[in-house]
């Protein structure tokens, strides 16, 4: 009779961690980069695209590179675009 309180109060305890660790919070970070960096980098990602799509690596590889660097291409404009537009320009 103890041994199965036992297994069930490590059952409920068990299931309780589980509960509490599986709520996870977001975090968002905030770089900041010159104009002219920003630009270099985009580049370079557009570089190494090209690099990777003319290269020997399978193609299941090059689908997920090529994807990658969009992404992150496409996610320095969002940010861009919604920094410009937050800042009003001095005239």
């Amino acid at each position: 009779m103890q041994k199965s309180k036992n297994v069930l109060r490590g059952i409920f305890i068990g299931a309780g961690m589980m509960a509490l660790t599986a709520f996870v919070v977001e975090k968002s970070f905030s770089l900041k980069f010159s104009e002219s960096d920003l630009n270099k980098h985009y580049q370079k990602l557009s570089i190494i695209k090209q690099i990777v799509e003319s290269s020997n690596l399978p193609h299941q590889d090059v689908v997920f590179i090529s994807k990658s660097v969009d992404s992150l291409q496409s996610e320095i404009l969002t940010q861009v675009k919604a920094q410009t537009a937050e800042t009003p320009v001095k005239k």
